[in-house]
């Protein structure tokens, strides 16, 4: 009996010491798992050039949340903004860090330099869990201060020209536009100048007859706007335009508006909630009489919208309400809601819901008399409605290995 009490005592210490040897000691061992949570990110490139981390496939099954928003910035280029959050044993530690990048760039000089900012984030969640990386600094700085003076004066050109052309035996579709662009985005002012010239042809051969339908388009649009501290701007939107299908010959138009954040602007990447209101003058001339028996109209018209965003951990949301009225006749108005929202439901489970309504009230501009088939077939015409809508729903699930950090591109295309 008291032979069998010995062994059993040898035997449990035995298993106590091997367990214990077999537990790492504290912050060992803890391998940083990273779930990536950044529009335009390239994964699989940061796979390749950051190979001290585990890439979560899962929330869940990550210690390090990485967020990421993307937004324009005055050059052209984009601000990048990473924030860190720590998970599970991480938890507390969170860091942010921007990557700017410049209009001029080419993607591959954009995607170096924001992988180079990931990797910088990561690697204090490496010193934590005690993983030593073999990181090479030459010596150069990374960041060039901004010069003195711009020549420039911050103002940056976009001039776009895009041309396409297809067809078959018996029908051929040509378009042509042409954009130029112009802003100037400081912290206290923004001015943005924009002209847009779009031109479609149809042509289709019936056998008997030959039909060519084209649709002009041409606009320039004008938005100045001041900043009043961290939750308000003031500003004046202003252009002028002619569009075939709307049966608009001229239309010119200039809108005072104010908006205010309720959340400060330089967080308007992560969550904004904006009331917006413009009221204005409107000036129209039609190309035909409209059904209110019109060929040209003085207008005055006011906008209030409401814009909320939000990107958090758990997904993201947005919504947007507008409202427009005429002044001369209040039933001419129109409301328009936007909404959309992705959420992770549960490890591999996200639900994405997005869609638009709008009640329409105010087409001043149809055109009298009836729309033969062939003018509703070309898109020739704009048709009388009293709303529109677009719903999408999307439910994705996905499970396996919750770690798979191997890049295999082998006869992917």
């Amino acid at each position: 009996m008291k032979k069998s009490g010995i062994v059993l005592f040898l035997l449990t210490a035995l298993f106590l010491c091997q367990s214990a040897q077999s537990q790492p000691a504290p912050g060992l061992n803890r391998a940083v798992r990273v779930f990536i949570d950044a529009p335009g990110i390239d994964i699989t490139f940061l796979r390749e050039e950051f190979r001290y981390v585990n890439y979560a496939r899962t929330r869940d099954a990550a210690n390090v949340h990485l967020l990421g928003t993307v937004s324009q910035t005055g050059s052209g280029g984009s601000d990048y903004t990473f924030y860190f959050i720590g998970l599970h044993e991480f938890s507390g530690k969170s860091d942010t860090l921007h990557y700017f990048s410049s209009g001029t760039q080419t993607d591959t000089e954009v995607r170096e330099g924001y992988t180079k900012a990931i990797k910088m984030g990561l690697v204090r969640y490496l010193a934590h869990a005690e993983q030593w990386v073999d990181l090479q600094f030459n010596g150069k700085a990374a960041v060039k201060a901004l010069p003195e003076k711009d020549k420039w004066d911050s103002w940056v050109f976009d001039i776009d020209l895009t041309s396409r052309i297809s067809g078959e035996e018996a029908e051929r579709q040509t378009d042509f536009d042409i954009s130029v662009e112009s802003t100037r985005i400081t912290p206290e002012w923004r001015y943005e100048f924009d002209f847009d010239n779009q031109y479609d042809e149809d042509w289709y051969d019936t056998g008997e007859d030959e039909v060519i339908a084209t649709r002009n388009f041409r606009q320039f649009e004008s938005l100045v706007v001041k900043s009043i501290g961290e939750h308000m701007a003031v500003g004046m939107q202003s252009g002028i335009s002619r569009s075939s299908y709307d049966n608009i010959k001229l239309n010119y138009w200039f809108f005072p508006a104010i908006e205010y954040n309720l959340f400060p602007y330089e967080l308007s990447s992560r969550r904004q909630l904006r009331f917006s209101y413009f009221l204005g003058y409107n000036g129209r001339q039609y190309e035909d009489t409209t059904i209110f028996n019109k060929i040209d109209e003085d207008l005055f018209r006011g906008k209030f919208a409401i814009a909320y965003r939000v990107k958090e951990e758990w997904g993201s949301a947005y919504t947007t309400i507008s409202f427009q009225n005429y002044f001369h006749d209040f039933n001419k108005n129109s409301l328009s809601v936007w909404s959309g929202v992705y959420v992770r439901v549960w490890r591999g489970l996200s639900l994405n819901l997005s869609g638009n309504y709008s009640l329409i009230n105010d087409r001043l501009s149809l055109e009298k008399g009836e729309a033969s088939l062939e003018e509703i077939l070309l898109q020739q015409r704009q048709m009388a409605t009293a709303y529109r809508y677009q719903i999408n729903m999307g439910l994705s699930f996905t499970f396996g290995s919750l770690f798979n950090n191997v890049v295999n591109p082998r006869l992917k295309g």
